[in-house]
């Protein structure tokens, strides 16, 4: 059985929880405009942070995991960054912006991540790093450039999330010693304290339709599909390598690019497609960059700090090769 196999494999497990939760999320995103067609943004996102709040914390309560109050610096790093992304978001989602321009602009995320690593981590970016924001402005223009002239400045709330998303996922892998189900009970409780706030401090629009039992289901399961998606987002950031994490989770645009145009009915401007090459271009090469360096630390740390160049190259071809002994003897097996 090849494919219990794989759900088994440690190494590729990361990997395969990333697309569920890229796959949940996807469909969370699909179904919050259609929520948003009988109540406000708000009620949405407030929905979207009980929900998970509930189910999460009912399983971890079965489970015996204890929940985390204080916390460290880093959990409530997370926790905040990402409730500001998540209001960011469900506002966008809110204003009818496309999902596909939407997941476009907001995978700019890594080049933040390389960005920040300045100030918080005293490494200068290079070159490369600055010609990526310059390619991604010019995407975001192509992409949003006629709304930005109508002074719909909706595109910029989303760059903004893409920010907030980098500083929430810079130090995730770093709460691997907690239950994922902690962490996403953490973030929730913050985000709903968030959503709630949102609700009694910004206008509310009125609904284009009457509230239904139809947008009940859908908020429920945009509330279902959160809870699946920030449970196994988590669970892959935490166990696997978040450089290698990241390249797969790109997979969630063509997802989002599939439900917009079917469910949605969004048609693909095609004077538009020129820029998602300008965003996604950087973004992919920046997160390959990533994976390369974490393979030579990794070699690094397998063969001591005083190893030399030709060590290192050595331990990683011999990691290389075991994880095509591993395959070899999946297939067999199976």
């Amino acid at each position: 059985m090849r494919g219990l196999d794989t759900l088994k494999n440690p190494t590729l497990q990361p990997y395969v929880w990333i697309l569920i939760s890229g796959f949940a999320f996807s469909w969370m995103a699909t179904l919050a405009p259609l929520a948003g067609r009988g109540c406000n943004w708000q009620l949405v996102a407030i929905v979207r942070c009980i929900v998970p709040l509930v189910l999460i914390s009912l399983w971890a309560k079965w489970d015996g995991v204890q929940f985390v109050v204080l916390g460290t610096p880093v959990l409530w790093l997370r926790s905040l960054a990402g409730s500001c992304s998540l209001v960011g978001t469900f506002y966008v989602l809110g204003t009818g912006m496309p999902l596909t321009d939407i997941y476009t602009i907001a995978n700019i995320f890594p080049i933040w991540v390389a960005l920040l690593s300045w100030p918080m981590l005293g490494r200068m970016p290079s070159g490369i790093v600055w010609l990526s924001i310059v390619s991604s402005v010019l995407g975001v223009a192509l992409i949003q450039g006629a709304e930005f002239r109508e002074g719909n400045l909706a595109a910029l709330v989303v760059v903004a999330v893409s920010v907030f998303t980098a500083v929430a996922m810079m130090g995730l892998n770093r709460l691997s010693h907690l239950d994922p189900r902690a962490v996403v009970v953490h973030f929730s409780a913050t985000a709903l304290a968030f959503a709630v706030t949102c609700y009694f401090i910004f206008p509310h629009e009125p609904a284009p339709e009457t509230f239904a039992w139809t947008h009940l289901a859908e908020l429920l399961a945009v509330g279902v599909s959160a809870s699946v998606g920030q449970y196994f987002l988590t669970k892959a950031f935490t166990a696997g390598d978040p450089s290698r994490v990241s390249v797969v989770s790109l997979s969630q645009f063509i997802m989002i690019l599939i439900l917009d145009m079917v469910v949605l009915g969004h048609s693909l401007n095609l004077s538009k497609l020129w820029g998602i090459p300008l965003i996604l271009g950087p973004t992919v090469w920046l997160m390959m960059q990533r994976v390369k360096t974490s393979e030579i630390a990794l070699a690094a740390e397998a063969t001591g700090a005083g190893a030399s160049v030709r060590d290192l190259r050595i331990a990683m071809k011999n990691a290389i090769n075991h994880e095509g002994h591993e395959e070899h003897e999946g297939r067999h097996h199976s």
